[in-house]
């Protein structure tokens, strides 16, 4: 099994000038497509963006920048294949002690937690792939429940005849009865 990312833009941390880098993204065919099929999506047609590497007080690096993908999924209503352009900023923070499980197996009993407070994510054996960073923001970004212009649930469901004099929460009784003493 391959596990090495479909957009694969690795950093060494320990190479990072002091004014940080700029790393610009452009996905390749192969790569969109990939990407594409690993978040359920019809296509990736644009992945773009311009990221700043930078290293940051604490032995810390920050990750940020915009970037742009152009997406198309179905619509959850018709399923007509709808493209989406998104536009969005990447800004991460990444420290070498951090722990990659922090926030999950809390024992506080105090249960307060700020969720505006982000912990840094981990850099692994000195690198951080910058691909796979955009890939997980976009994954974020994507509009979980797309709907076309227009589409409406209305339209799926038929149309209820409502005659206030039929419908009763009894009706379906009363209309058995009916037949039971039809055949009597």
């Amino acid at each position: 099994m391959n596990n090495t990312p479909e957009l694969h833009r690795p950093f060494v941390v320990d190479e990072l000038p002091n004014k940080g880098k700029v790393i610009k993204i452009d996905a390749s065919a192969e790569e969109m497509q990939a990407i594409a099929k690993r978040l359920g999506l019809i296509a990736l047609n644009v992945f773009k963006g311009e990221l700043l590497l930078k290293p940051e007080i604490g032995r810390q690096v920050s990750l940020t920048g915009p970037i742009r993908a152009e997406i198309v999924q179905n619509c959850v209503i018709s399923g007509v294949a709808l493209s989406t352009t998104l536009d969005f900023e990447l800004d991460r923070l990444f420290a070498e002690d951090a722990d990659p499980f922090a926030g999950l197996m809390d024992d506080d009993d105090d249960g307060i937690t700020d969720p505006e407070i982000d912990e840094p994510d981990p850099i692994i054996e000195g690198i951080i792939d910058v691909g796979d960073q955009a890939v997980e923001e976009l994954a974020l970004n994507i509009p979980p429940y797309p709907r076309a212009p227009g589409a409406s649930f209305d339209d799926l469901a038929p149309a209820l005849a409502v005659d206030s004099a039929e419908v009763h929460p009894f009706s379906a009784l009363s209309a058995l009865k009916d037949r039971i003493k039809s055949k009597d």
